[in-house]
């Protein structure tokens, strides 16, 4: 059944290598999962090349019923390089199969940017449950692992000091960083029991590349969800291989648009 009960919060990354680890998530001392995975070279080559040059804001709310059929990727953009465009929207399809499994989502919000500056260059965290961010052109996603931040540093709470100077870093942090094309699944202020330890990130610097961003949330789940078998029958990602658990009930956002990467 889906678990009510509040846990312990999290506290730490762990860097997966298989699809399959995406489980880590719900252990309670894990803030966030690092998949570090091979992306086909098409793809790559697609957001490099043809979604770096487009005017890219494309935004959607969508069943994960229809996600073999929603536009996850502007048609537009597909017509410009038709063999790279179809291994980009598997991969991203396959994404967001994978993300809707784990969390038992039955509607997602779906984000896929050009960004040339940063969307939000302070460290801060998102009222969600779960965030999948990843980004195929240009740099990932920075945050800090929980022991090297200073909370109550956060916001306005700063004095508008930079991060750098303003406390926030604890004596020894390393800001940490996704490597292009690596998946992660940060855990937010709405995840059960994680209230005010949401993952602590922000926009990384452009320095005059292009980012190609893609993002997940949740917007609705599925009642009664139990989990996985760990088969994969029934599973919209078999090769997942996910092992049965139970999904947290998790706080809905009140508007999708809401965080940043």
């Amino acid at each position: 059944m889906i678990c009510q009960t509040p846990v312990a919060r999290a506290v730490r990354s762990r860097t997966v290598r298989a699809l399959a680890d995406w489980t880590e998530l719900f252990d309670p001392q894990v803030a966030m999962v690092v998949w570090e995975r091979p992306v086909d070279p098409l793809a790559t080559r697609f957001a490099g090349e043809v979604l770096a040059h487009a005017k890219l804001e494309h935004l959607l709310e969508i069943e994960v019923a229809d996600l073999d059929r929603a536009e996850l990727v502007p048609a537009d953009a597909l017509a410009a390089d038709p063999v790279g465009g179809q291994s980009f929207l598997a991969d991203v399809r396959t994404l967001s199969h994978a993300f809707a499994e784990l969390v038992g989502a039955s509607r997602l919000g779906v984000r896929l940017l050009r960004l040339d500056a940063p969307m939000c260059p302070r460290f801060h965290t998102d009222f969600v449950g779960v965030r999948l961010l990843t980004t195929y052109c240009g740099p990932g996603t920075e945050w800090l692992d929980d022991a090297d931040v200073d909370r109550s540093r956060l916001g306005h709470r700063s004095g508008g000091e930079p991060d750098e100077r303003s406390g926030l870093l604890r004596p020894g942090a390393v800001v940490r960083q996704l490597p292009e094309g690596a998946v992660g699944l940060l855990k937010g202020e709405a995840w059960p029991g994680n209230a005010a330890h949401g993952v602590v990130h922000r926009s990384p610097a452009v320095r005059g590349h292009k980012r190609i961003v893609f993002s997940l949330d949740v917007l609705d789940q599925e009642g009664g969800f139990e989990g996985f078998d760990a088969t994969g029958e029934g599973c919209a990602v078999p090769q997942a291989g996910f092992q049965r658990v139970d999904v947290p009930r998790l706080a809905m956002p009140r508007q999708r648009r809401g965080g940043r990467a």
